[in-house]
């Protein structure tokens, strides 16, 4: 006898995305005296630079 599927996945296109960056532990202790929420303050910067926005931002010009 089936009874069906035990573990049902709703199925999505959506998908998280995880990025990982390695600090030393000087450079975290500063960061979060600065962002005592430093998930959240990072979530949020994410969040406002993919934003749409009427103005151009100028181009970084930094090296990677």
């Amino acid at each position: 006898m089936y009874v069906g599927d035990p573990y049902p996945v709703a199925m999505s296109n959506e998908r998280e995305r995880v990025i990982s960056i390695t600090l030393s532990e000087t450079e975290w202790r500063a960061f979060i005296a600065r962002q005592p929420q430093p998930v959240d303050w990072l979530r949020e910067q994410i969040r406002a630079e993919a934003a749409p926005t009427n103005e151009t931002k100028p181009e970084r010009n930094e090296a990677a």
